[in-house]
């Protein structure tokens, strides 16, 4: 492994400890501002509950940000899969689960599932 992509895994891991640690000793909900879409409509938007969702998967409380946001709970577990799966790919020839890397349709099909969602959850 390079130096380049140790320096990167290191600095990877040490945002991560201190998104841990920011969440953990401040009340950073509060300090967030409010969605002007909501506040404009009374509607909920499609990402509405997304930073509860991630306060709380950071808190450690993974059953309240999956009821806050399942979508964002999803992808975050995506994502650190994903993640994974190329630190363990970085040193292997022969590469693994290499069919789990983002794509560009991915991004597409989860915006579609996102305005889906937010249309659904502001009708029931």
């Amino acid at each position: 492994m390079n130096r380049k992509k140790i320096t990167i895994i290191v600095a990877e891991l040490l945002v991560l400890i201190f998104i841990v640690i920011l969440v953990n000793t401040t009340n950073i909900a509060q300090k967030t501002p409010e969605c002007w879409f909501y506040q404009s409509t009374g509607l909920e938007c499609p990402s509405c509950g997304g930073t509860r969702c991630v306060i709380n998967l950071f808190s450690g409380n993974f059953k309240e940000a999956f009821f806050l946001h399942p979508i964002y709970f999803i992808i975050i577990f995506y994502l650190l899969i994903v993640s994974v799966i190329y630190i363990i790919n970085l040193n292997k020839q022969e590469k693994i689960a290499k069919w789990l890397y983002p794509k560009a349709w991915y991004a597409i099909m989860f915006a579609i599932i996102l305005v889906i969602y937010g249309l659904v959850r502001n009708m029931i």
